[in-house]
């Protein structure tokens, strides 16, 4: 995309070139929503522990593989809502609450009398598309909650059954899109009179698709015990901004026949965003099954460590002839020094009811996130704490809905409750201008999720 644009008035010029920079400040790092909040009613009712069990959508997140499971064709569309509460000192950040559909749809089939599915999943927020938050590293805020459900995420996987009845292989891929963007300005600039500057401005912004890998593997040895492994590689989104601005410096610029005292000045500034980072996952499952009941455990490792500094990494050059002008020097964001996390997941489901024509389980689950940041005594204010969840669902069955549907329709309802540990920060210089302070809150998450089997 490009747009050109020519302008007689330097206070349109100083209000784009503004515009920029205030692009080119810090932006919040954001993270996959998924990761955050979980994909789907069955699975958030789970605490997440899904990677041995899932055979809907949601494997798209949890474990591609479980796909392979199913015989029926499957339309699956959900909303979930995510109402957070964080606080500094006491004090409510008033972070975004983040609300948006969730939905899918697989195809299965069989090849060799194996059973191979595929399979697309949406999280659509119904508020903005995404969302990005200019803040400096020394700005306290939820680094790894802060508006990060501000996210649109697509996608599909493919699932095949290599044993029957018992090994099952699948992979998926994520596409996101990076941004690339620059601003061109050109034309006189008249160091006395700003009636004399004369600018034409040229933007041209790239798009490009952005695309991360996840596989998995499951073992149903027997019809009871279920063993998955699940893989999500990392990714690391950037906004690339730059600003060039290639102009005459001069005297009398009005006229028809300026004072050039500068032939084709140069000021660029370029940089580079951290805008969305998810850490690579390795996700081992185990789950027993019963007729009236299951139980699953799930342990996740997140490799934290390699989250990138979520600020700006700015270049700034100028080229003004024998002018006596110069800009500062750049200064580069310090190291988030994150490290690897393990979280454990623990869910189950027991039947209520169970006959020919209604159905009803209840769900539970617990999990426990650590916190990856480090203590942060000097100028960084990455704050984030261990949470807790706490997961309730309900799942209902209804058959017998022919000749409406010739298959159960499926409901599945959830609601988690996330307490944020209590982290005291402290800092190392007394004269730090943002000094001590706690970091607490809370995150509810409600989701609901309708399937319809063909």
């Amino acid at each position: 995309m490009s747009h050109s644009a020519r302008t007689d008035r330097p206070g349109i010029a100083g209000k784009v070139i503004l515009t920029l920079l205030l692009a080119l400040s810090p932006w919040s790092a954001l993270a996959n929503p998924l990761d955050a909040f979980g994909l789907g009613a069955r699975c958030t009712g789970l605490a997440g522990a899904c990677a041995s069990v899932v055979d809907g959508f949601e494997a798209n997140y949890y474990n591609p593989a479980g796909l392979a499971r199913t015989d029926e064709l499957r339309i699956e569309v959900g909303y979930l809502a995510n109402i957070p509460r964080l606080t500094l000192n006491d004090q409510d950040l008033n972070v975004d609450s983040a609300r948006g559909i969730q939905g899918g749809l697989t195809l299965p089939g069989r090849l060799l009398d194996h059973r191979w599915a595929v399979s697309v999943a949406l999280h659509l927020p119904d508020q903005r598309i995404t969302r990005l938050r200019a803040l400096p590293e020394n700005q306290p805020r939820f680094v790894r909650f802060d508006n990060r459900p501000q996210r649109l995420v697509i996608t599909t996987s493919v699932a095949f059954e290599v044993v029957k009845d018992l090994f099952y292989l699948g992979a998926g891929v994520t596409f996101l899109s990076d941004t690339r963007g620059q601003l061109d300005v050109t034309g006189i600039v008249d160091l006395e009179d700003a009636a004399g500057t004369t600018l034409i401005s040229n933007v041209d912004v790239v798009f490009d698709a952005v695309r991360y890998p996840s596989a998995g593997l499951l073992l149903t040895p027997t019809d009871h015990l279920s063993l998955g492994v699940a893989f999500r590689d990392e990714f690391d989104l950037t906004l690339d901004i730059g600003l060039v601005v290639n102009a005459d410096i001069a005297l009398n610029g009005a006229s028809a026949d300026p004072q050039v005292i500068v032939n084709d000045a140069e000021l660029s500034v370029f940089a580079s965003n951290a805008s969305l980072f998810s850490p690579r996952q390795v996700v081992a499952s185990v789950a027993w099954t019963e007729a009236h009941f299951h139980l699953a455990f799930d342990l996740t490792w997140s490799q934290w460590s390699r989250f990138r500094a979520p600020t700006s990494r700015i270049s700034i050059g100028l080229e003004a002839g024998d002018l006596p002008l110069s800009v500062p020097p750049n200064i580069a964001p310090q190291a988030p020094n994150f490290h690897d996390v393990f979280i454990p997941r623990v869910g189950g489901s027991w039947q209520l009811v169970g006959s020919s024509t209604i159905g009803l389980r209840l769900r539970a689950g617990w999990f426990f996130e650590p916190s990856p940041a480090p203590r942060q005594p000097g100028a960084t204010n990455y704050v984030d704490t261990g949470r807790h969840g706490l997961t309730l669902g309900l799942g209902l069955r209804i058959s017998e809905l022919e000749p409406l549907l010739a298959k159960p329709l499926l409901i599945d309802i959830s609601a988690q409750y996330t307490p944020l540990v209590e982290r005291a920060y402290r800092k190392a210089n007394p004269a730090d201008p943002i000094g001590d302070f706690r970091a607490d809150g809370d995150i509810w998450i409600l989701a609901a999720t309708t399937r319809l089997l063909f």
